[in-house]
């Protein structure tokens, strides 16, 4: 048998014991990855990367020096660094709300019939009714003891009107409640207010309401008192208002309080002679405006 020959790298590596001799060094972390193998076909002859040849020359096969990666762990597969999504198709299941007891959907439906009965009943008494709005005609007008001074434009006179009062309704009442009458020369605001005591009409009944109104020393504008200032008579335009609360009833049913307004305008009233203190309305009754 041949001795095996052997390379300086392995006798470097396994030096000779030697008496007095160093231990050899510890071997050098790895600079690089395998290179090309060696051309002549050797396949354990690979060169690894180590430092460059001393002579400066790039050798065959040899890479350049760099530190090798660190080694981690692959991370295990049940590792997630978000909590894991909930499972597909996951629904949330509520308890149902408990139907409401029996007893409270009972009186809820019988307070609700008692009103659409009510209501029902309510129109079809309307219905065979029908309240009707009555009628007012100024039956009477007369001024007396007038007196007027162009000095401070003052008027003092009294009133004294006749309303008549028709109820058309053949089974309805009327009471007619706080009634207020006024006159006024059109179209000022009212000279002399009254309040009227309370009344009633039966079904078709017709009323003669009359009333006294007096004027004390009131302002009259020159334009409607032009006819008081020449002192020769003519005629001049009175307003008589009527406004009080209406109420419907027949037995024990009544209708709601409605304000009722009659409104009697440009009522002409002709002084008797020259610097006459008097004038009255002439002519048949005067239908009134009803507004309810």
């Amino acid at each position: 048998m041949q001795p095996s020959s052997s390379s300086p790298s392995s006798s470097s590596a396994h030096p000779p014991d030697q008496p007095g001799a160093k231990p050899p060094a510890p071997p050098a972390p790895a600079m690089g990855y395998p290179a090309n193998p060696s051309p002549n076909g050797n396949p354990g002859a690979a060169c690894f990367a180590a430092a460059g040849p001393p002579n400066g020359t790039a050798a065959f096969g040899v890479a350049y020096p760099y530190p090798a990666p660190p080694h981690h762990p692959p991370p295990p597969h049940h590792h997630y660094p978000y909590p894991p999504p909930p499972p597909p198709h996951h629904h949330h299941h509520y308890a149902p709300h408990p139907p409401p007891p029996t007893c409270l959907r009972r009186l809820l439906a019988a307070v609700v019939g008692a009103f659409l009965l009510l209501g029902a009943a309510t129109f079809i008494v309307w219905l065979l009714l029908r309240p009707r709005a009555p009628a007012f005609s100024l039956a009477s007008l007369a001024l007396s003891r007038v007196a007027y001074s162009p000095s401070n434009s003052s008027l003092s006179a009294s009133f004294d009107a006749a309303l008549l009062a028709a109820n058309p309704n053949v089974k309805l009442s009327v009471t007619y409640f706080s009634p207020l009458a006024s006159v006024s020369f059109a179209p000022s605001s009212p000279i002399a207010v009254a309040s009227l005591a309370p009344f009633s009409q039966g079904p078709g009944n017709t009323t003669t309401l009359a009333f006294h109104l007096v004027v004390d020393d009131a302002y009259v504008g020159p334009d409607d008192a032009a006819p008081l200032k020449s002192g020769g008579g003519g005629a001049v335009g009175v307003q008589v208002r009527l406004m009080a609360v209406a109420v419907f009833d027949r037995g024990g049913w009544r209708t709601r309080r409605r304000v009722m307004r009659v409104m009697c305008d440009g009522v002409q009233v002709v002084f008797r002679g020259k610097n006459s203190t008097e004038a009255a309305f002439n002519g048949p009754p005067r239908r009134c405006d009803v507004v309810l």
